[in-house]
């Protein structure tokens, strides 16, 4: 058990260090070449979902709980972003870390208006995959299935300099 306590506490040192520490935009490229976990979550809809159903786009996957204010502030202009670039080739998936699950996660949709894919993961196992230690926590992932980013805390997902980097990322694939 405490060896497992330390494994986990080293991957999420080397996950930390290896990939990026946001700069001037809320992503940059990173050098090494890390492939995204994969994970199959139930959606709000009962069906499940699968990361490799979304290969040959761009992911942006969000983990976040409605009782975390910092995601919370942040879900507004997750949802802008979603809008503005859901037709270019990336997705928007957030994976809910409520361990009462759909009988909270519902209602906070629906008062939000929010309308890009959330993934139930009440027992945390994609988030401990994922070696998420906070939340909000959000990776990048390229079409090929690489994590090409990540975000500590939360963000305005519609600054002009996020907003430029997705516009000059999506036009080049």
């Amino acid at each position: 058990m405490i060896m497992n306590f330390f494994r986990k506490t080293l991957c999420v040192f080397v996950a930390v260090f290896f990939l990026l520490v946001p700069l001037s935009s809320a992503f940059a490229e990173q050098q090494e070449e890390v492939w995204a976990p994969d994970l199959s979550l139930n959606a709000l809809d009962g069906r499940e979902v699968s990361l490799q159903q979304y290969r040959g786009k761009y992911v942006l996957l969000n983990f976040w709980a409605t009782w975390c204010g910092p995601c919370k502030m942040e879900m507004p202009s997750l949802e802008r972003l979603h809008q503005r670039f859901k037709s270019k080739n990336l997705e928007v998936v957030a994976v809910s870390n409520d361990m009462f699950g759909a009988r909270v996660v519902v209602p906070y949709i629906k008062a939000n208006r929010l309308s890009f894919t959330i993934l139930l993961d009440q027992k945390m196992r994609a988030s401990s995959d994922y070696g998420v230690v906070s939340l909000p926590t959000t990776y990048l992932i390229d079409p090929q299935g690489r994590i090409i980013g990540a975000l500590y805390g939360a963000e305005n997902w519609d600054e002009p300099s996020t907003l430029k980097y997705f516009e000059e990322l999506l036009a080049r694939s």
